[in-house]
Order: C-alpha cells, then structure tokens, then sequence
C-alpha cells in the first residue's frame, strides 16, 4: 500500500473517532448539568461544567473572542457545527470524508456510503435547526453513524492493510480521548468529609463512565459505589475494557505486529504497553494522575509520528 493511501485511511479512522468521542463528551457534559441542576447547585456550577469540553479540547479562548458567553447552546453550537472551530463535529466529519474520498478505490461501498451519507446529513445543519427536534435524539444519531461506520469498516473490509491502518488510527484517537478526559477531571481532596461534594463526585462519576461507554463495566467489575480511585483503575489498566489505556493499546501493538514486528514504533508500544501491564493504581496515584495521564499522551504521539514515519514516509 502506498504511504499516502495508508495515511488517509489512518487519519479517516481517527477522525470518525474523534467525532463519536466529542459528541459523547457533550452527552456526558449534559447529563452532568442535569444531574447537577437538580440536586440544587447553581449556575456558576453550570458554566464550569460546560467549560469542560472547550478546556479538553484547547478551544477555550477561541470560544470566549467568539462567543463571548458560556451556556450550554452556544457550547453545543460551536462543538457540533461551527465550521470555523477546527474541532467540531462538522469539521472533522469533512476531513475524515476527504480521507477516505481520496482512498476510495480501496474501500468497500459500506465504507464510503457510511460515511458519505453522514456528512451529507450534516452539511447544512445548524444549532438552530437541530434544536427543533431534539438536541438529545441528535446527538444519539450522530453516535448510531459512528457505530455504522465502524460496522461497515470491520464487517465489509478484508483483513489487509487498510483494515489495520485504520484500527491503528481509532485506537490511538480513543486511548488519547481516554488520557485527557481522565486528566481533565477536578481534584477531589476533601470530597470525602462534604456531603454536597459527594453527590458532585457520584454524578461526575456517572458523566464521565457514561462519556466512555464505561458504566456497566464498572458495574460489573466493583461491588461498590462509585469512586473515582477505582474509575480511574478501570480505564487506565483493565485490558477487557474497549476505552481503557491498557486496551487501546494493547490493540496497536498487536496490530502493528502484524504490519511489521521489527518496526522501530512497535518498539515504543511495546515499552508503553509493558509499562501497562506492570504498573499498580497507587503507584499512578503516587506520581500523580494527571501526569501520569498526560505522560501517557505524549507516548501516544510519539508512536503516531513513528508509524508515520514507518509506514506512511511522512515526516
């Protein structure tokens, strides 16, 4: 496969999973002011709950000269369908559609129409018009196309090279979305002696699993309440589940083995995924969770340039 193909379809994969991991962010981010607003908290809660999602993906001061204001429809304007905010919905959906029209003699008609139909849907969509229906049911159709495209891409693919490049993008998309969601999170020192604090934490903690398609897998693995120590054990180490650290990378590394097991990227998985495999929850937590997490996104951006490098001859 040329580079430049693999590049595309590398990058078209990322991009679709970029666009399902913001929309689960803001369904995450409202049901956190919901939860929030009816457990009586006040509006200065509200504005830093739907600061979030600007802070997570560094678009905070662009919104502010732009928008001026936070609530939660300018936030959902400008993160669904601003076309001038390199990380919309909108915008990214057009980039991942370039990647794959420029590859599209390599992908199935399942593929392409998957993706093709979406973004003919949105193109001319606007905060406005969605909110005539249902911001909630739209967000859930954005979803369900990301969960068709996917459908399409592992059930209609052959097993070659273009399937691989495009399971290396998503999961390097969803491990980074993971890292920085968690690094995100607000220091909970003292939550345990405030009432009020410990509700903020349990409807946090459900945000936030929910955000991840986490929930029942916390469920099904701890016999307690929710606690963010063990939130962040289940997404940082827990192999079996799809959004954690330890999978998502344990994905690449199997697959940049089949690519090619002398490649100098596979090397620097390898050491990534070995550091996960070994590390216990408290030594994260002695280091320090946030940089620990943020630690964990510069290795992943190391290993994309390698594969770029490796596999795509792009500098």
């Amino acid at each position: 496969m040329l580079g430049r193909a693999a590049d595309n379809i590398f990058w078209m994969a990322r991009h679709v999973e970029r666009v399902e991991s913001t929309v689960r962010l803001l369904r995450a981010t409202e049901l956190n002011a919901l939860l929030t607003a009816s457990a009586g908290d006040g509006g200065g809660e509200d504005e830093a709950i739907w600061a979030r999602p600007l802070l997570l993906t560094g678009r905070m001061d662009d919104f502010m000269v732009r928008y001026e204001q936070l609530s939660s429809g300018r936030v959902m304007a400008y993160m669904l369908f601003d076309r001038d905010n390199p990380a919309s919905v909108k915008s990214v959906l057009e980039r991942a559609r370039e990647n794959a029209r420029a590859t599209r003699h390599l992908l199935t008609n399942e593929v392409w129409e998957s993706l093709n139909h979406t973004w003919i849907a949105i193109r001319d969509q606007h905060y406005v018009t969605m909110q005539r229906t249902a911001v909630a049911d739209r967000l859930d159709w954005l979803l369900e196309r990301c969960f068709m495209f996917r459908g399409a891409l592992f059930g209609s693919m052959r097993r070659d090279e273009s399937l691989r490049f495009a399971n290396i993008g998503m999961y390097l998309e969803r491990g980074d979305h993971t890292a920085r969601l968690l690094a995100a999170q607000p220091d909970r020192a003292g939550a345990a002696a405030d009432p009020a604090a410990q509700m903020r934490e349990y409807y946090e903690g459900t945000a936030l699993l929910k955000a991840l398609g986490s929930y029942r897998a916390y469920r099904e693995t701890f016999a307690s309440n929710l606690d963010f120590g063990r939130i962040a054990e289940l997404l940082i180490l827990h192999a079996t589940v799809p959004r954690s650290l330890r999978g998502c990378i344990d994905e690449v590394a199997e697959t940049l083995r089949i690519l090619n097991p002398t490649a100098e990227s596979l090397k620097v998985a390898h050491e990534l995924q070995y550091r996960l495999q070994t590390v216990q929850i408290g030594h994260v937590r002695r280091v320090g969770m946030r940089a620990f997490l943020l630690d964990f996104c510069k290795e992943l951006d190391e290993i994309s340039d390698r594969i770029r490098h490796d596999f795509m001859m792009v500098q």
